[in-house]
């Protein structure tokens, strides 16, 4: 594993290095990213719910791998959360996002965190600027040399 490799997966989201992260892992249902997550004591805020400011990293990180399985690397430009409810500690939800509108530089995305009975508990919307060149390629590069490259070539990345 080189330098870039081992950085990567210190992501606080998805990372599998990172012992604080969440430790995401998505897999693309042929219009989103998905990942399961059960919120754990250490992911609090107020007594028995999921801090506010995780809630939107689930979120984010979905909108970003949403975007990765298309091929479109790009980084947030501006999010929008809507908090439903609480998040639960300790119980399973799934948090998913697709791309509504492709606009050349611009992507607009949306995500939502469920219960497993469908209940929404928080969605976003969000604006995010495509990288392009190198910076594109390498992280292409990082990311899709993993586990998940399969599930990148099934959605159409090069």
């Amino acid at each position: 594993m080189d330098e870039r490799d081992r950085e990567a997966r210190y992501c606080f989201g998805c990372g599998g290095l990172n012992p604080q992260g969440l430790r995401l892992t998505f897999r693309w249902d042929g219009e989103r990213a998905v990942a399961d997550f059960t919120p754990q004591h250490e992911h609090q805020g107020y007594p028995g719910h999921m801090h506010g400011g995780l809630v939107a990293t689930l979120l984010d990180e979905a909108m970003g791998w949403c975007i990765a399985f298309r091929g479109a690397w790009a980084v947030t430009g501006k999010m929008n959360v809507r908090f439903r409810e609480p998040v639960p500690l300790l119980k399973p939800v799934t948090v998913s996002a697709l791309i509504e509108r492709d606009r050349r530089r611009w992507l607009v995305v949306k995500a939502e965190v469920r219960t497993p009975e469908g209940k929404v508990l928080a969605e976003a919307d969000a604006l995010f600027m495509r990288v392009s060149g190198e910076r594109r390629e390498e992280l292409a590069e990082i990311y899709f040399r993993r586990s998940t490259a399969e599930d990148y070539q099934r959605a159409g990345g090069t």
